[in-house]
């Protein structure tokens, strides 16, 4: 029978015997060790002495192994506290950028930098407008800003341009707007003194803007100006000498020489480039985006451009390449000729005549100008205006040269309203807010927000009782004061002459104002219900006002 003191000894020299095993074996691997590393410090030799000594060297082994694990946990519970304090630095150093970022952004809009926003609106054309941005950035002077609206394109185009930076902004939409509708986004961002719309199968070319600039600047009257290019239609197109674009850059390089004698006044300027003021802008709007895809939308904002008292010029020592319609091109024959003949259509639709409209505007802001109605003046008036006239850059000291505003075009009594449902009513050449419900019957036409801050403000309405229907029913206006003096007629009245019903008009201040189609009439709700059938004495016996035109149609809810 065992003695458990024994036992126990036995024990006890069993581990003994273990751990003597164990430092043997350590003694030779720190022999071999010593032949594969060289000397070993002393430091490091009698630690290695103490450890074998100690026969509870497998006990310290553990504590110092825990002592370890404590060390790291402490690290990391420390590296943890350092990275929750960084975390909230950092969110606290974003909140006070982003509030920051808030502040400035609020306190500079509307502002604008002394320089050039260049639009270029696209869909899946990547490496043309890479191209273009490339020649953009090499050959325009400075400061400059390019806003590229790409109109949903698959091909990677808005990707391409965000990986360039610099002076370019980028706008992916996500659905293509077309050709008025990329345009208006990038007037919507634009924040140049200047703006040029481009297309974006050009490569623009040294000295382009610096003469195009000059040629805005020669004379007051000047609203847009356009370069000379390779392919185009009109009086834009010149004769080239080079086949390859890789000649073309000579041939720029001697064409683009300043010289204000190639600057001429011009009746028609195609979209593909155009340079105006932000002034312009304000008084003319945005392109209208009832035009599908592309074409026409250009004709119809020049139009407006004109009839705004402006007039347009052709830079002729500016000259840009243009690949030609690629975009449109891109849809086929069978597709653009569809595209070509509805967007004629509407154009048609729309304006009825522009030309002559264009001219009886011009013959009405002299006569109110200058107050003559003799048969002289008016004759000089219509006498057509050479293309190839001469620009005088003493400037223009014509009297009539008034501009006028988009606004100025529409029926007085109308109801406007933005984007946000705010409405106004157009009563005296103001916009006057309605701070009430928008009374039964009143449908408000939707205009851009820039039109509507154009317009001086009036006093707000109030009352229900304050506001007019429009447009006034026919039943509403006194069939007697239409029979007698036109002064006597309600301010308001649709009319039309009993052998012209098509032709419509509203009495406004005493004066007959034409719509210059049905369209237009329509636009602004103006229905056969709402029109009072007189002679065509009786019109004309009244002094004519300036026409009404339909505002632009607004397909983007942010315009």
């Amino acid at each position: 029978m065992s003695i458990p003191g024994q036992q126990r000894g036995e024990g006890r020299h069993g581990r003994n015997n273990k751990a003597d095993a164990r430092n043997v074996t350590r003694r030779d691997k720190s022999r071999s060790e010593h032949k594969r590393n060289g000397s070993i410090s002393s430091d490091k030799k009698a630690g290695r002495l103490a450890t074998q000594q100690d026969v509870s060297r497998p006990e310290m082994a553990v504590l110092h192994a825990a002592g370890s694990r404590s060390t790291r946990k402490s690290r990391r519970k420390g590296k943890s506290k350092l990275t929750a304090k960084g975390a909230k630095l950092y969110k606290q150093g974003y909140n006070r950028g982003y509030d920051e970022g808030v502040r400035q952004g609020q306190s500079s809009f509307g502002l604008v930098f002394e320089g050039v926003s260049i639009i270029i609106p696209t869909y899946n054309q990547r490496e043309y407008v890479l191209q273009c941005v490339s020649s953009i950035e090499k050959h325009t002077p400075a400061p400059f800003e390019i806003i590229v609206v790409d109109n949903a394109s698959k091909d990677g185009t808005a990707e391409a341009m965000l990986r360039k930076g610099g002076m370019v902004r980028v706008a992916a939409l996500d659905q293509n707007r077309g050709f008025a509708g990329g345009v208006n986004h990038g007037l919507m961002m634009a924040r140049g003194r200047h703006i040029i719309v481009l297309n974006n199968d050009t490569l623009v070319t040294p000295g382009w803007l610096d003469n195009m600039m000059t040629c805005l600047a020669s004379d007051p009257q000047i609203g847009v100006v356009g370069p000379v290019t390779n392919y185009i239609g009109g009086d834009q197109q010149i004769q080239v000498p080079y086949r390859e674009v890789e000649d073309m850059w000579s041939f720029a390089s001697t064409h683009n020489r300043p010289d204000a004698e190639k600057h001429r006044m011009t009746d028609r300027l195609v979209g593909f480039c155009w340079l105006f003021s932000r002034e312009l802008f304000s008084r003319v709007g945005y392109l209208d985006e009832g035009y599908a895809v592309g074409n026409f939308e250009d004709d119809d904002w020049i139009i407006r451009v004109k009839l705004a008292g402006y007039q347009l010029a052709v830079a002729g020592d500016a000259f840009i390449h243009h690949f030609g319609s690629v975009s449109m091109k891109a849809l086929g024959e069978q597709d653009f000729a569809v595209v070509n003949k509805d967007n004629e259509q509407f154009y048609s639709q729309k304006w009825g005549d522009p030309h002559a409209l264009v001219a009886e505007t011009t013959r009405l802001a002299k006569r109110q100008t200058s107050g003559t109605l003799s048969g002289q003046q008016e004759d000089r008036d219509t006498n057509a205006i050479d293309p190839r006239q001469r620009i005088s850059t003493q400037g223009s000291q014509d009297p009539a040269l008034q501009f006028r505003r988009s606004s100025e075009f529409y029926p007085e009594g109308s109801f406007l309203s933005d984007a946000k449902g705010d409405v106004y009513t157009l009563t005296g050449g103001r916009r006057r807010k309605l701070n009430i419900p928008v009374p039964r019957g009143i449908s408000p036409v939707q205009v851009a927000k820039p039109d509507l801050l154009a317009i001086p403000a009036g006093e707000a309405l109030i009352s229900a009782g304050d506001v007019q229907g429009w447009p006034m029913e026919s039943h509403q206006v006194h069939t007697t004061a239409v029979q007698g003096s036109p002064s006597g007629w309600a301010e308001g009245s649709i009319v039309a002459a009993v052998d012209a019903p098509e032709i419509r008009y509203q009495i406004s201040g005493g004066k007959r104002r034409r719509f210059v189609s049905v369209y237009a009439a329509e636009r602004w709700g103006v229905l056969s219900g709402h029109i009072v059938n007189v002679s065509a004495d009786q019109l004309n016996s009244m002094e004519e006002g300036w026409p009404i035109i339909a505002p632009p149609q607004l397909l983007n809810p942010n315009l």
